[in-house]
C-alpha cells in the first residue's frame, strides 16, 4: 500500500513545485517567477465593454513579462 500523505506534505511538495528563481534581465538579481491574471477592457462598437483575461507569468521584482 501506499504511504499516507499528511496535508502538510502536500503543501510543501506544491510549494516547491510553484517556486521557479531566475535571475532578472533588468536588475540582474535572483528573482521568483509568479503567475499574475491580466484583465483587458475592450470597447466593443456598441459602446459597452468585454473583459479579456489572461494569465502571464512575470517576474516579481519589476513585474515585466517572463520569455524563457
Amino acid at each position: 500500500m501506499a504511504k499516507q500523505q499528511s496535508f502538510a506534505d502536500k503543501a510543501n511538495k506544491l510549494g516547491k513545485k510553484n517556486e521557479l528563481i531566475v535571475k532578472c534581465p533588468d536588475t540582474g538579481a535572483d528573482t521568483k517567477i509568479i503567475n499574475v491574471r491580466i484583465v483587458d477592457t475592450i470597447k466593443s462598437d456598441k459602446g459597452t465593454f468585454k473583459f479579456l483575461d489572461r494569465n502571464m507569468k512575470v517576474y516579481e521584482s519589476t513585474y515585466k513579462q517572463y520569455k524563457p
